[in-house]
């Protein structure tokens, strides 16, 4: 992975927003799903319980995405948590590993879409957790499997652009943020 530039959590939010916001399927889940006003409460929630408004934000290219992307671990989200063993210590890989989430995600019509198309349409987002020195993702999740996919396959895919991420560091004091925003979920209650 080779450092990019800096960038502010406001650019990143403003991307993330361009790349979901008018998604019917993003803004069902956010309305309908998670009881929100709009997506970008929901998104704001999710941020806020990991206090990603208040890090220093950076731009990096993966240099070899089907190695580096499926060891990313899956972010604090209980649709993905629920299907892992370890909850907030499983990598992609790991998931792609279980022979019934192998099935369910090589047949899930976005991770077709993705390796269909070769191309991650934005950045991945994610933070660095210290206390393992391992990325966790927090936006980007069926792409990041879609690759994962791809590589158990043996699948040679040849994206469209460079893979880039945006990092922060979670230090290792707050950690147990992972563990809390999946216990809490991204529901209004």
């Amino acid at each position: 992975m080779k450092f990019i530039k800096k960038t502010t959590w406001q650019k990143v939010f403003q991307n993330w927003k361009d790349s979901e916001e008018e998604n019917p399927e993003w803004i069902n889940c956010a309305t309908e799903i998670k009881g929100w006003s709009n997506w970008e409460e929901w998104r704001k929630y999710t941020a806020s319980q990991l206090n990603l408004q208040k890090k220093v934000w950076n731009i990096f290219e993966f240099t070899d995405p089907a190695a580096e992307i499926p060891q990313m671990l899956i972010g604090p989200y209980s649709s993905w948590q629920s299907r892992v063993l370890k909850k907030n210590l499983s990598s992609f890989s790991d998931l792609a590993n279980l022979p019934k989430e192998y099935k369910h995600f090589k047949n899930n019509e976005k991770i077709i879409s993705i390796l269909k198309n070769n191309s991650f349409d934005s950045d991945l987002i994610g933070v660095v957790r210290e206390d393992m020195d391992k990325i966790v993702c927090i936006e980007g999740h069926h792409r990041a499997m879609a690759l994962t996919i791809a590589k158990k396959d043996g699948m040679k895919i040849d994206l469209n652009d460079p893979v880039r991420i945006v990092l922060a560091k979670l230090p290792k004091d707050e950690a147990f943020l992972l563990d809390e925003t999946l216990k809490r979920g991204s529901s209004k209650k």
